[in-house]
């Protein structure tokens, strides 16, 4: 059940990220106005192998996980700054590559 002054968020996990928490898919609940990187935040607390995947060794922010919002890259977005809302769903997954 939802609060009011809050959001609940599907995530799905992929690849090393589903490995990272443990689990394919979760709901979290935020505050409203949360922002993806106070997601990614949240999710690192709660699954704490994923900072390998998100943190470089001084804390800063890496580029290594993509993560989308509505199946649309927050890059196409407002990157880390982008505002959830209730029942969207957020995909963090590796970057897909060809060899």
């Amino acid at each position: 059940m939802s609060h009011i002054g809050s959001v609940r968020v599907r995530i799905r996990y992929y690849a090393v990220a589903r490995d990272a928490a443990g689990k394919r898919d979760e709901v979290v609940s935020l505050r409203e106005g949360s922002t993806v990187l106070a997601l990614v935040q949240a999710l690192v607390m709660l699954h704490g192998p994923l900072r390998e995947y998100v943190y470089d060794g001084e804390g800063r922010l890496m580029d290594y996980l993509m993560f989308s919002v509505n199946e649309v890259d927050v890059v196409g977005l407002e990157g880390f700054g982008t505002v959830l809302r209730d029942g969207d769903t957020v995909r963090v997954m590796p970057p897909i590559g060809g060899g």
